[in-house]
């Protein structure tokens, strides 16, 4: 088993179901030095003195595989290993980040609904998408749908 960060689409419960059904939630945990934003997907910054949410899964090798696959890996994401809290302890877990720092974009309207509805499973702060979606339009002058 392989602890597995997750902190866009692949926080709702419905859909990981369908892509890894071996995966299991086990709440979400917070992640120091990094922060949110949107390239038209989901995506971290290393951010030190920031921190975010995230959930947590415990997946199987066959699960990575198909997360591998969902998330362009090595292309389009790439991942490493970094440490959480989780029940009193540090462990180290496997997380997604972008391969190339592409430009700031809103996500569609489907996919922002999608992470807001895993976010509400984990009861993650949604203010964190918010900010993140704000941080775009800001940056391009434009407007939301919030």
């Amino acid at each position: 088993m392989t602890y597995y960060l997750a902190y866009g689409m692949n926080t709702d419960l419905m859909g990981m179901a369908q892509r890894c059904p071996a995966a299991k939630s086990l709440g979400k945990v917070v992640l120091h030095n990094h922060k949110l934003a949107f390239r038209h997907f989901c995506d971290i910054e290393y951010k030190k003195g920031h921190s975010m949410e995230c959930a947590l899964w415990t997946i199987t090798d066959q699960c990575e595989r198909s997360l591998d696959r969902l998330e362009g890996y090595p292309d389009y994401y790439l991942k490493k290993e970094v440490d959480v809290e989780f029940q009193g302890r540090k462990i180290k877990a496997m997380i997604y980040y972008m391969a190339d720092h592409y430009a700031p974009s809103l996500p569609s309207e489907y996919y922002f609904q999608t992470v807001m509805e895993g976010y509400k499973c984990h009861n993650m702060h949604l203010k964190a998408l918010y900010k993140a979606i704000d941080e775009v339009a800001i940056a391009q002058n434009i407007e939301v749908f919030n």
